[in-house]
């Protein structure tokens, strides 16, 4: 399966609501709300024919769009870091377990700024009994007491931000806040994780001058995305249910449509 995304605001809005109606037999209204949120906006999932034919007509009326696996880069390619070794002419990125994952910094096509949220909303609903008259009454003293519900709801919302980089040869590193070991910075590390991953992302971008750097998904990496990609649980355990959403890997997700776009020189 495909994943049909778009890049940019269409100039034609209309037009490309059009479009996209017509293409997944959808109302007018459904696809103005697919093409509503900022892009990078994922419209559909397809099987891959489908998926460029749609690609196809949206182009037609000036929808700048692409298609991409749904799938993640190949195993042993992709490396969330725990340290790094940022040399003159490549990077050089090892997770807690497994392999390294070199980059070249003439090989680096995007440098992109992210943020992820964990939201999780707890629901627990406790039984007791209370005497009531009233039912004592009306069951003649059989029932003495009725049986009462209450429910409670906690939300706990917690962001962390990311850098991706991504290569031509398929390499995806990320950079997390509270992953990486920042002593890769050396005398650029700061006393706060905030300023070093400010500080990362400077010194990512003049080891990489021509990478497309952007910084949107500071913002469009904590929402949730449509129904084509997950991170959402739920879980229950007597009467206690716990909703859990991950913006992580749908953020992960819009960096592949980013990349893309710019391999395909929809962007910048």
């Amino acid at each position: 399966m495909k994943l049909v995304a778009s890049v940019k605001t269409p100039a034609d809005a209309e037009g490309a609501a059009v479009a996209l109606a017509k293409a997944l037999g959808l109302s007018l209204a459904e696809a103005r709300i697919r093409l509503a949120p900022e892009p990078p906006a994922i419209l559909a999932q397809l099987a891959p024919e489908s998926a460029d034919a749609l690609v196809a007509s949206l182009r037609q009326v000036g929808l700048a769009a692409l298609a991409l696996e749904a799938t993640g880069p190949a195993e042993g390619l992709r490396v969330v870091a725990r340290t790094a070794v940022l040399g003159p002419t490549k990077g050089t990125f090892q997770a807690r377990t497994g392999a390294p994952v070199e980059l070249p910094w003439s090989e680096v096509i995007s440098i992109l700024r992210g943020s992820s949220t964990v939201r999780s909303e707890t629901e627990s609903t406790q039984k007791s009994s209370k005497f009531s008259l009233a039912t004592a009454i009306a069951t003649q003293g059989l029932k003495m007491s009725r049986t009462q519900e209450k429910t409670a709801r906690s939300q706990q919302e917690d962001t962390e931000q990311a850098i991706l980089v991504h290569g031509r040869q398929g390499q995806r590193v990320v950079l997390r806040e509270r992953e990486l070991d920042f002593a890769c910075l050396h005398a650029a590390m700061q006393p706060t994780r905030t300023a070093n991953m400010l500080a990362l992302a400077k010194l990512l971008k003049e080891r990489s001058p021509t990478a497309f750097y952007d910084e949107r998904l500071l913002r469009l990496g904590r929402r949730p995305l449509p129904m084509f990609v997950g991170g959402e649980t739920r879980e229950q355990s007597g009467g206690v249910s716990q909703t859990r959403l991950d913006t992580a890997g749908g953020m992960e997700v819009l960096a592949e449509i980013l990349t893309r776009a710019v391999e395909e020189r929809l962007l910048p």
